[in-house]
């Protein structure tokens, strides 16, 4: 007991001082701007645990304006849609997103589109000039003509790169077995400075050759999971939902070798989302190791997102749950958008407890207006044991007053969230969009009730 007071006494001495001098006040754990009793029973919290506390990072460095890393131009047209964004092995940022020539139409509509990356040094403050990751030639016919919609991942131990997007010319409402829209898989080794081209079209397709209703997908575009806990081959297993034909809704698929093969989480007949509501879609790995699905609804009247839960003991999908409350729901009005599904472990301020801090950005409209960052604590398994204990209990923390859609996150080193998403540049329409870079912390998202456990 002398040596939990002695360690006590020391610590908070060193809390105090610091908050004291001009430095940012590290020792305020709940973020209020003060050294109050609440921190006081953070360090007793860590005095027990035998653990260090997690310092908050400073808001005046995360919590900047927005910076444009892609601008869009009306006059010449260019377009920029469609971010995904990752922390590479050495700790820089890589955005990534679309460039639609001629407008800002998907694949089918418009020819030519390639992906496009930049690169940050200092936590998304300054951005690289562009680079090619995925070339498309706008000759009309063909893989090549365009690449777009990337989802991307870094691999967590080799620093490997592999982005999925969608291909060819062949449009997505247009796509058949005998013309499909195709699928892209590029990679590189380098840190994104080279990139290696696979048509993996009939690959992907032959996943379903037993379902001839699967006549159509792309990948989700944002951010590849990749698990924590899963690894059963070359890699770390990942999972990446695809959309497919409305009939059919959203599939997940997963591979154990970074992308060379991959296969349907549930068997190739499994249907996760109740036709015909199934879209895009985002996929977390749950504290269990169970898989997480949220998915876009194609029906704008069910507002708000639809989770699926996949539990790898029964082997099979969960009963879909749709989470539109708008007091407690991932609501969104009218609107028809994809988001980014995150989890990371936080600490609640009143008491100190670790939690899992559950994220989801969505618009909550109407329409494709307001793009805002939901999350809710997963305390424990009452929290997340089914599809529908998940779709309860949210609150919001909304980032833009206007027009604005896709968006995707991710969790760097400091503990701080990397936000990217359209916000369109002249408020007035939805036709133009910059892709804008953000740095959150947890603190500022959840109004002070959490901090980020590095």
């Amino acid at each position: 007991m002398k040596k939990f007071l002695l360690s006590g006494t020391i610590l908070l001495a060193a809390l105090m001082s610091q908050a004291s001098g001009a430095c940012p006040i590290y020792g305020d754990v709940n973020g209020d701007g003060e050294v109050d009793i609440a921190d006081v029973n953070e360090v007793v919290n860590v005095i027990l645990a035998d653990t260090i506390p997690t310092v908050p990072p400073d808001s005046s460095e995360t919590e900047a304006d927005g910076i444009t890393v892609l601008d869009t131009k009306l006059y010449p047209r260019r377009y920029y849609r469609i971010p995904a964004i990752v922390q590479l092995q050495d700790g820089r940022l890589l955005a990534i997103g679309d460039d639609r020539h001629r407008s800002n139409s998907d694949i089918g509509s418009n020819n030519g589109i390639d992906i496009l990356g930049k690169t940050s040094n200092d936590g998304g403050n300054t951005w690289s000039a562009s680079f090619m990751i995925a070339d498309g030639d706008g000759r009309g016919e063909g893989f090549n003509d365009s690449h777009g919609d990337a989802a991307a991942v870094a691999d967590r131990e080799t620093g490997e790169l592999l982005v999925m997007c969608a291909s060819g010319c062949q449009g997505f409402l247009q796509s058949s077995l005998d013309n499909p829209l195709s699928v892209g898989r590029y990679t590189s080794n380098d840190g994104g400075l080279t990139w290696a081209e696979a048509d993996v079209t009939s690959d992907i397709y032959g996943i379903f050759a037993d379902y001839p209703e699967v006549n159509a997908l792309f990948f989700s575009s944002g951010r590849i999971c990749q698990s924590k806990l899963i690894k059963r081959g070359s890699h770390y297993r990942i999972y990446s939902a695809v959309d497919a034909p409305m009939g059919v809704g959203c599939l997940v698929l997963y591979s154990d070798d970074f992308g060379q093969s991959w296969h349907a989480l549930g068997g190739p007949g499994a249907r996760p989302t109740v036709a015909p509501y199934g879209d895009e879609a985002k996929v977390e790995e749950l504290p269990d190791g169970k898989v997480l699905l949220s998915c876009r609804s194609k029906e704008t009247a069910t507002s708000g997102r639809l989770f699926n839960i996949y539990d790898y003991i029964t082997g099979t999908w969960g009963e879909m749950a749709v989470s539109n409350d708008p007091d407690q729901g991932t609501y969104s009005q009218d609107c028809s958008c994809n988001g980014e599904l995150l989890i990371v472990p936080a600490r609640r301020t009143s008491d100190g407890r670790r939690v899992h801090l559950a994220l989801q950005s969505v618009p909550r409209g109407q329409g494709r207006q307001r793009v805002s960052i939901y999350y809710k604590a997963l305390l424990d398994g009452s929290d997340y044991d089914t599809p529908a204990d998940f779709s309860r209990g949210w609150k919001h923390y909304q980032v833009t007053d206007g027009y604005s859609a896709y968006s995707t996150m991710t969790a760097m080193d400091d503990g701080t969230i990397a936000f990217f998403y359209e916000d369109c540049n002249d408020n007035n329409s939805t036709s133009a969009y910059d892709l804008i870079f953000k740095r959150f912390s947890i603190n500022t998202i959840t109004g002070g009730q959490y901090t980020a456990i590095q």
